[in-house]
């Protein structure tokens, strides 16, 4: 299927690693190509059956298989703007798409399934399956909290909010932090984050001087419809 909403299509992941389906692989195709590839995976690997009809498989050591796409800005190595990335996930079992496919296993570190823009992988902490921010991307933000807390005074912007002097930097850098897809894991992570945004700033910044807003938390990502932008 594919999902208009990325938060849509990273929660139906999420739920299918929870229902067994470790299996993976993934691509690029041009969107009016899209149809037609749902159609070979539906006629190959029988994709597009009834859930219940995939239990009874599972049950009997068949392998079933599910595809999930979204729209993306167009390959990373191709200027072309109307792509999909897919993921054609399946679960173990005997099956022509464990013959047909080279799938990767989603429980391998080495093989986490990431998204496509690099920042969140999905993963399985021993309590369940969740998105968490990559190693590259959470230290990005560290890099860039430092950076911003340590600028010498001629380069700071301080703007009002609500009346209170605030700097613009770093407020802007909290509201891409508490925009992150509120998940368990990457919830985690970004507690983890601002804690250290705060440290910084205490560490580097004058107690006089503005201080970063004190946001509550980042909301969880409840169940999203398939209809959900």
């Amino acid at each position: 299927m594919l999902y208009e909403s990325k938060l849509t299509f990273m929660q139906r992941l999420q739920q299918a690693a929870g229902n067994g389906y470790f299996h993976y692989t993934t691509g690029y195709i041009e969107r009016e190509k899209f149809d037609a590839m749902t159609k070979k995976f539906a006629l190959q690997y029988e994709s597009e059956i009834s859930r219940q009809s995939k239990a009874r498989r599972k049950r009997a050591g068949d392998a079933t298989s599910t595809l999930f796409a979204m729209p993306v800005r167009g390959h990373p190595q191709q200027d072309q703007s109307e792509q999909v990335w897919f993921v054609l996930m399946a679960t173990k079992g005997v099956g022509r798409v464990h013959v047909r496919e080279q799938l990767q296993d989603l429980r391998q570190k080495q093989t986490r399934l990431t998204m496509p823009d690099g920042h969140h992988q999905l993963v399985n902490d021993g309590v369940s399956w969740s998105w968490q921010m990559t190693t590259s991307h959470q230290q990005k933000y560290r890099e860039r909290i430092h950076q911003i807390a340590s600028l010498p005074p001629h380069r700071r912007r301080i703007i009002e909010l609500d009346e209170i002097p605030r700097d613009l930097s770093i407020e802007r850098l909290q509201d891409q932090l508490y925009g992150e897809p509120g998940f368990r894991l990457v919830r985690r992570q970004v507690g983890l984050l601002v804690k250290y945004l705060r440290a910084e700033w205490k560490r580097l910044r004058p107690a006089a001087g503005p201080q970063p807003r004190q946001i509550s938390y980042l909301p969880y990502i409840r169940f999203r419809p398939n209809q959900l932008k």
